[in-house]
């Protein structure tokens, strides 16, 4: 809910003509999510020597994070631009 909830305001956010930078705020509230699912196996992880898996899937979490708020930042955007409310 907190994910879709940071996608939602980022867009609304865009479309209300908020900047870019915005859409990093959305970023790291995905990727914070994100991080705290995956501390869940870092025990576990680290237990059987593969440590650098997990780190890789941060990697990839950030990436996925950035990805998901600029193309919510976009789509408000284009809404902006197709809608214009004056």
């Amino acid at each position: 809910m907190i994910a879709f909830s940071a996608v939602l305001l980022t867009a609304l956010a865009a479309f209300a003509g908020a900047p870019i930078w915005a859409a990093l705020i959305g970023a790291a509230v995905l990727f914070s999510i994100s991080l705290r699912e995956q501390r869940k196996f870092a025990a576990r992880f680290s237990n059987i020597g593969a440590s650098h898996v997990l780190t890789m899937a941060h990697w990839q979490s950030a990436g996925h994070a950035a990805l998901a708020s600029g193309a919510a930042f976009g789509l408000g955007v284009l809404v902006r631009f197709a809608f214009p409310m004056g």
